[in-house]
């Protein structure tokens, strides 16, 4: 939540940044701050789940190096990623965000781990969750996380709204059993 307020706090006057925040939060991020965190855990298996779809050979990979999405994402989904990609690529995805809702948060899940293990060989050397890990918080190369690259592939994914939907309720229904 600090992070969103740092970023809030650079673009606007104290008391507008506060009550923006209470509206992105009560509006666009319902339960990813609450104990036990429902909503961001929901959002991170939805992510996994999207990515298994979208592309089975990275999903293989994850589910190889037991790599699940509440590992890495809780961060930057709480984050709104302010912690993990550039200032520009983080304003680009926030404009998206505010307009589209918590998706484009979702979306931009998915593209960062494309992005990071769509190269065979990075899939090869990162043989081990804690590998995986490693590459995914230090070592993605800095020009697949540049705004034109992350938001031109944040946009190509042609994930519809039914796709949302199916993975959301059936993520839903897994953690309800």
């Amino acid at each position: 939540m600090t992070c969103i307020a740092g970023i809030l706090l650079m673009l606007m006057p104290a008391e507008q940044a506060f009550w923006s925040l209470v509206s992105i939060i009560n509006k666009y991020l319902p339960g990813y701050f609450s104990p036990g965190m429902p909503a961001v855990q929901l959002d991170c298996r939805v992510i996994d789940s999207l990515v298994c779809n979208i592309d089975p050979k990275i999903g293989e990979f994850l589910k190889r190096n037991e790599m699940e999405a509440t590992y890495y994402a809780i961060e930057w989904l709480q984050c709104a990623y302010t912690l993990t990609l550039p200032r520009k690529t983080v304003l680009r995805i926030w404009d998206m965000f505010l307009c589209e809702g918590v998706k484009v948060l979702i979306k931009a899940g998915v593209t960062l781990i494309l992005l990071a293990f769509s190269d065979k060989k990075v899939r090869k050397t990162c043989d081990s969750l804690e590998k995986a890990l490693e590459y995914l918080k230090y070592n993605i190369p800095q020009h697949l996380l540049e705004e034109e690259v992350f938001v031109n592939k944040l946009i190509s994914l042609n994930i519809s709204e039914e796709q949302f939907k199916v993975a959301h309720f059936a993520q839903l229904a897994r953690l309800e059993r």
